[in-house]
């Protein structure tokens, strides 16, 4: 069967040899590459195709013919189906292997310095229940309301009784409040091309090392607005958020909020009531450092693997080589976790964040902590730089997965600091942006960091060194 041949539809026995970026295994038919969902290096496997590209197919796999040798079982009854953790069936050790190999190949193939080695991957100290924040979507069927995580490659929802990324409470949660979603008629799940409905997201946050007897959790309710002329449904959602209160000893916050953009992401714009305090309190012990903080609320971003995030920071901080005498830039600060403990290490800190709710969340944590040696600009990182005269020494950058602005990486090139610590979520845009800026660097350090045990996904931190 030639490639020309090879249609939707089509079953194609295929031997798979390695793992994508992406998480899919790869295999070739007659040259033409074929990436097989939930495949494993070293299966032959029965594969179906569902969509062919001019130099690719894709597939799902159907059955396993010969089985990798390392293979084990999945932990969760979901798996399969859900589009959450597809490496369950792939031994802990060999995730962290290929998370490494698929650092170094960025390097090599996009930063185009061939002859770097990547250090092997630091695991998560927690390999489940280790998610501090997960977002669930509402769904209509035929008279019932779904409420779970996507399928894989797939906007249909899975009704999830079990996940073992999250803690046992929120999955406890999630099914209280799809039951209260289905027991009242007037309840229905939003859709997106009528932009009718009224349920939409579901996200939920707790602390995990909270210093403070059992674990905050909030609760964010996201729905459209209440049309309806006696507010029914925003009743209804009191009514919720009474129940749940109850039924955690009064240990869960809760947050109604309404979207009314059709874009479908997990952020609420109008607050329409909450209960409870909005924001939580985290405890992180960075290189031996222990630091309790308010992390923000449901909306702010904050690592959603707490441990790991301490084990990121606690290297990040070690290869920024601080001995108090630097000025030190933390560019994409966030609530200011690792440019507070960069802060004690320092001379002087400066933060960038696009989310003045996040600067002043920061700042309040400088407060809290007696640090006065720390500054925060909110506003868009390409412009707040242009406000502060001294360039840093040490400057560190975590840039969302899109990377950062050209302009961004000029800015930094003309600035010299003398080390750059680079983190990412995405190897790829990383290499890029130090791709720009190895003319005048050397990569001297690369450390993939686990932060998402049984996906595909790595955080990475790059040492860059100025010559000279």
């Amino acid at each position: 069967m030639s490639p020309e041949t090879i249609s939707a539809g089509t079953t194609l026995e295929l031997t798979i040899h390695s793992l994508a970026t992406g998480g899919q295994a790869i295999a070739r038919h007659d040259g033409m590459v074929v990436f097989v969902n939930r495949g494993l290096p070293g299966q032959t496997v029965l594969a179906n195709i569902i969509r062919t590209k001019k130099r690719f197919a894709e597939a799902d796999l159907e059955r396993v013919l010969v089985r990798n040798e390392t293979e084990i079982q999945p932990f969760c009854k979901h798996f399969g189906l859900c589009g959450g953790c597809h490496w369950q069936h792939l031994p802990y050790e060999e995730q962290l292997d290929w998370k490494r190999r698929f650092v170094e190949d960025s390097i090599h193939r996009i930063a185009g310095s061939e002859q770097i080695t990547a250090r092997p991957t630091i695991p998560s100290p927690d390999r489940l229940h280790y998610r501090n924040k997960m977002e669930f979507a509402f769904l209509q069927g035929r008279d019932v309301v779904h409420l779970g995580l996507r399928r894989s490659a797939s906007h249909s929802i899975i009704n999830i009784t079990e996940c073992h990324l999250q803690s046992d409470r929120t999955v406890a949660i999630v099914q209280q409040v799809r039951a209260w979603a289905n027991s009242h008629k007037l309840l229905n799940a939003y859709d997106q091309r009528s932009g009718k409905g009224y349920l939409r997201f579901l996200v939920v946050r707790e602390t995990k090392q909270h210093s403070m007897p059992g674990n905050q959790t909030l609760v964010q309710l996201i729905t459209t607005p209440d049309w309806s002329p006696t507010g029914q449904r925003n009743t209804m959602v009191q009514e919720l958020a009474d129940a749940l209160k109850r039924e955690t000893d009064g240990q869960t916050s809760f947050v109604h909020s309404t979207r009314t953009s059709k874009t479908q992401v997990a952020y609420g714009e109008n607050i329409i009531f909450s209960e409870g305090p909005r924001t939580l309190s985290e405890t992180l012990t960075i290189d031996g450092q222990t630091m309790p903080l308010n992390i923000g609320g449901a909306d702010s971003f904050f690592q959603t693997n707490t441990r790991a995030a301490e084990a990121l920071y606690t290297k990040a901080l070690q290869l920024a080589a601080l001995t108090g005498t630097e000025t030190v830039w933390d560019l994409y600060c966030g609530v200011g976790a690792l440019s507070l403990a960069a802060a004690m290490r320092a001379k002087r800190l400066v933060g960038f964040e696009i989310s003045a709710a996040a600067v002043g969340t920061a700042a309040e944590n400088a407060e809290n902590l007696a640090i006065t040696n720390a500054v925060f600009h909110a506003g868009d990182v390409r412009h707040t730089m242009e406000r502060e005269q001294q360039a840093p020494d040490v400057l560190i950058t975590d840039p969302p997965r899109g990377g950062m602005h050209p302009d961004v990486v000029a800015a930094i090139a003309k600035l010299a600091p003398s080390r750059i610590v680079h983190i990412a979520c995405d190897p790829a845009t990383q290499a890029r942006d130090i791709g720009l800026l190895t003319e005048h660097y050397d990569i001297s350090e690369v450390q993939p960091v686990d932060m998402f045990p049984h996906t595909p996904h790595v955080e990475n931190i790059v040492l860059l060194t100025r010559r000279g």
